[in-house]
């Protein structure tokens, strides 16, 4: 089952500003990432699967 960056954050029960804060960007970028998924750098992305417990396949990262 593949699931959005939104769908995979509040899985985890994680608010924006939460998940922000663990990835060192401020809340907007984070925001901006979940609507555009694709505009996230690869090392974020993997730094966010890890952090939601979830392998980067499992996670749409293109819009």
């Amino acid at each position: 089952m593949t699931l959005t960056v939104k769908q995979a954050r509040q899985l985890k029960g994680w608010t924006q500003k939460r998940v922000a804060a663990e990835l060192g960007v401020h809340r907007q970028t984070f925001s901006k990432w979940e609507s555009n998924p694709d505009e996230m750098p690869v090392g974020k992305a993997k730094q966010f699967s890890k952090l939601v417990d979830r392998s980067v396949d499992e996670i749409f990262f293109i819009a």
